[in-house]
This record gives structure tokens, C-alpha cells and sequence, in this order.
């Protein structure tokens, strides 16, 4: 599908081309006719314009044309450099574009390599009998440990509802400071009768029991969260020791290691394409500015030019000739006139010649940005299919001609396209967005397997939470990153 995007663009410049070396075949004319009729000028003014002597003319005139050449070779200078920093550019970008190919295809080596041994990892830990029995263990813990998560959480939200009215009743407080009902209460006589009176009153020995459980059992429950926390964390270290040994054996993390490597590769030379199409497209900007009939070196010589013609016009031409009676001014005044029908059909020629060359940039710019979404989106990896139905040389043709537009072509693009999975378990397959952080997809699919339904959500939740302490362990090992959708970019492709 890239080819076909590709082609397409490599034909549709070279069609491009072919109008901008005619548009130079009759820039190349004009500076020619501009010339002769210059020199007819000269040659005509001696005849109607006596108080001027033929040496006068042919000096001011050669002082006119020696700065409209430098103006001219000036402007060419200019183009020359846009065109050369613009045939660079295009090197640059077929270099690169080789580059990502070859880099693209490493990468979708790399994945299929993963893929393949992330299988026979699967397999080789469902076998694996302390792999077994640990992961249960983990799987039972995370289960209680949420359990008692959420039972703290209960508690926390009923503390916070009812402990403040224990708080702040200043009767229960004053028999709670006394140590009332506890060995620590040693008061005898009216004040113990009188305490014992407001003790009924605010029914404090049922009130204390609920006082003190809400004021300790939060306490409580948080030390065996922790402690299950720790249990769980234990067990799921050395669950991750077997995955990473085996890893090591299988040889899947050096391919893991090489493929995130080639997937960072991939995305620098992505940047470095982009930031090439936004210099390409500066300087397209600046030759058409320079290619536009009012660019600043053509304002600047037709008032240089208007300055030494004066009257100088067609009509005042061809009625001066017509009052001599030499037969030579009349012949070169048709030498005139024929010249600036030439200019004029040339001009005009020019003006559609120039006209078609913005509308094959505009053309080209558009089929370069679908290409740019097309790889930054990932479609270039072999996981990436498009429907039948589509034609995209065909597509591609209306674009061209008129009959669409480039983000219509890519919506098209889009509509047809979806990535193949490779593995796809109850959902929990590669680009599944169950688990939110850097773990091992293998793992998860495995214990998810070890736990069954029932325990689907302790999975998950267990996976995780451990995903943030399992990520720095492998930085700090130096351990190739498992990346947060379980490739090795940020897309769906790899």
C-alpha cells in the first residue's frame, strides 16, 4: 500500500518536472525576445527622437539593460540556491525514506520474533509447577489484599461520619478523659454517683465499644494491608524471576531489548522527515513568491525600465514610424510589434505553465502529508491490512484530478485499514488496554489462565499495581522495557 503512495508521488513529480522545464524553456525565451526588442528600441529611437544622439541612447540603454541583467542574474542567483537547497532536500528525504524502510522492516522482524517467543514463553510457564504455585498464592493474596482495601476504605468513610459527633460531645469526652469503666477510673463518692448518672445519660458503655472501634480498627486493618501488601509483593517477585529467567534462556530479552532500540530508531527518523517536509515547504513557498509576476525583482526593473522608455509605447512607436518617410524605421517597428506579440503569447503560456506547477505542488504536498500520517499512523507494518474493497490507485487518480481532497483520501485510507492481532484472549490480547501500565502481557495472559474467570478482576488489579515496581526494577537492572501497550512503539504497528 505504501509502494502504491509512494509511486504515485514519484510519478505525479516527475510529471510536475516536466512542467517546470518547460516553464524554464520559456523563461529562456522571454529573456531572448526581451533582448531583441531592446535592441529593435534603440535602433528606432534615433529616428524619432533626433535631439538624442545615437551614441546617448545606445549609452543610457546599455546602463538600463546592464541592471535589469544584474537584477535577472540576481533572481536566478536566487532560485538556483532555492532549487539546489531544493534538489538536496529530496536526497536527503530519499535517503531517509530508504533508511526508515530498512528500519521499518527490522522492527516488523523484531515483533514477529517477540510474538513468536512470547508464545513459547506462555507455554513453558503454564508447565512450569512453582511457576504454578506461586502465581496462585499471588493471585489468592491480591484477592484478600483488595478485599481488605476496600474493607479499610468502608471503615475510613464510617470514621469519618461518625467519630466527629463522639468528638465533639462534651459530656463523653469528660467521662472518656476520666478513664471511665476501665481500671484507670479510681473516683469514689458523689462524683463517682454522679458520673455513673451521665454515663446513662449518653449510654456510654455501648458508645465507648463503638468510640474505641472506630478509632483503632482503621489502625488495625491498615497493618494487615500492608502486611498483605508485602505478601503479595514477595510472591509476585519471584513469579516475575521465573518469567525474567526463562526470558533470559528463550532469548527473548535481547529481542525485546533490539526491538525497543530499533522502534526509537524508527521514530527519530520519523522526526527528522518531518522537520525536512517543513524546510521543503519553506522553500516551495519562496520560489513560488519568486516565480509570481510581482516578486521584488520584477517591480524593481520595470520601474528601472520605465524610467528610460518614457513613452516608449506601441502605439506611440507605430504612429511616429508612420509620420517618416524612411522605409527602415517602419520594418523595425514590425520587428517591434512581432517581438511583443511573441512576449505576450509567451507570457501568457507562462502564466498557465506556471498556474498547472502550482496545482502539481499543491498536489504533491497533500499526497506527501497522507504519506507523513500514513507512517507516523503505523500502516506500514506488515500487522497492517487493508480491505479489498479498496483501490488505492484509484483513489489516488481522483486525487490527482481534481475529484478529492488529501484528508478525504486518508480518511479513505483509515476507513479500510485494521491491524491484525496476534493473540487475543477473552480480550486481553497485545493492544488491549486492560492493563494501564509497563508489564509483561505474557504474564498477565498467564495468570489470567492460572486464575480463571473468578479471579479475572485480582489479575488485573494485581498486575497493575505491581506494573509501576516492576518497571523501576527493570530500569535499574538495565532490562529491556516492555512498553505501555506491549510493543516496541507508541502505536498499534510494532
Amino acid at each position: 500500500m505504501l509502494r502504491s503512495l509512494t509511486d504515485s508521488i514519484r510519478d505525479a513529480r516527475q510529471r510536475a518536472n516536466q512542467v517546470r522545464a518547460a516553464l524554464d524553456q520559456l523563461d529562456r525565451f522571454i529573456d531572448e525576445v526581451v533582448a531583441r526588442r531592446g535592441q529593435s528600441l534603440v535602433e528606432l529611437s534615433q529616428h524619432y527622437l533626433p535631439e538624442l544622439s545615437y551614441g546617448t541612447i545606445t549609452t543610457q540603454f546599455a546602463e538600463v539593460r546592464v541592471d535589469l541583467e544584474r537584477l535577472l542574474r540576481k533572481k536566478q542567483a536566487h532560485e538556483q540556491q532555492l532549487q539546489e537547497a531544493w534538489d538536496e532536500s529530496l536526497d536527503r528525504r530519499s535517503q531517509l525514506e530508504t533508511e526508515l524502510d530498512q528500519v521499518t522492516n527490522r522492527l516488523d522482524d523484531w515483533a514477529a520474533q517477540r510474538d513468536q517467543l512470547e508464545e513459547q514463553l506462555a507455554e513453558r510457564l503454564l508447565a512450569n509447577e512453582k511457576f504454578q504455585s506461586l502465581s496462585a498464592e499471588a493471585i489468592t493474596a491480591e484477592r484478600e489484599l483488595g478485599r481488605n482495601e476496600e474493607r479499610i476504605a468502608e471503615i475510613r468513610e464510617e470514621v469519618a461520619e461518625k467519630l466527629p459527633a463522639y468528638e465533639k460531645s462534651r459530656l463523653f469526652q469528660y467521662l472518656h478523659r476520666r478513664g471511665f469503666g476501665t481500671a484507670k477510673y479510681e473516683t469514689r463518692g458523689l462524683a463517682r454517683t454522679l458520673d455513673r448518672w451521665v454515663a446513662k445519660l449518653v449510654n456510654y458503655n455501648e458508645n465507648r465499644q463503638s468510640y474505641n472501634f472506630l478509632r483503632v480498627t482503621p489502625e488495625l486493618i491498615a497493618a494487615e494491608v500492608e502486611r498483605r501488601r508485602a505478601e503479595f509483593m514477595a510472591l509476585m517477585e519471584q513469579v516475575e524471576a521465573i518469567e525474567d529467567d526463562l526470558s533470559d534462556e528463550m532469548g527473548l530479552t535481547e529481542v525485546l531489548r533490539q526491538g525497543n532500540e530499533t522502534g526509537v530508531a524508527r521514530e527519530e527518523l520519523l522526526g527528522k522527515l518531518r522537520q525536512l517536509e517543513t524546510e521543503q515547504g519553506e522553500i516551495e513557498t519562496e520560489l513560488q513568491q519568486l516565480e509570481a509576476s510581482q516578486n521584488e525583482y520584477y517591480v524593481t526593473g520595470v520601474n528601472r525600465l520605465k524610467g528610460f522608455l518614457g513613452s516608449m509605447e506601441e502605439s506611440a512607436l507605430e504612429a511616429r514610424t508612420r509620420t517618416t518617410p524612411q522605409s527602415a524605421d517602419d520594418a523595425i517597428f514590425r520587428e517591434i510589434k512581432s517581438l511583443n506579440e511573441q512576449l505576450r503569447d509567451a507570457k501568457n503560456r507562462s502564466h498557465e505553465d506556471r498556474q498547472q506547477w502550482d496545482r502539481w505542488q499543491e498536489k504533491l504536498s497533500g499526497l506527501d502529508r497522507v504519506v507523513r500520517q500514513f507512517r507516523s499512523h503505523e500502516f506500514d507494518s506488515r500487522r497492517s491490512v487493508f480491505s479489498q474493497r479498496l483501490d488505492i490507485q484509484a483513489e489516488v487518480d481522483r486525487f490527482l484530478e481534481g475529484d478529492n481532497r488529501a484528508d478525504r483520501l486518508w480518511s479513505t485510507l483509515r476507513r479500510h485499514q485494521q491491524f491484525l492481532r496476534y493473540r487475543d484472549n477473552d480480550g486481553f490480547g497485545r493492544r488491549g488496554d486492560v492493563f494501564g501500565n509497563d508489564v509483561s502481557r505474557v504474564l498477565g495472559r498467564v495468570l489470567l489462565e492460572v486464575a480463571g474467570v473468578a479471579m479475572r478482576q485480582a489479575v488485573t488489579r494485581g498486575m497493575n499495581r505491581r506494573g509501576p515496581f516492576r518497571q523501576q526494577h527493570r530500569q535499574s537492572s538495565g532490562r529491556p522495557s516492555y512498553g505501555r501497550q506491549g510493543g516496541f512503539t507508541s502505536g498499534r504497528g510494532f
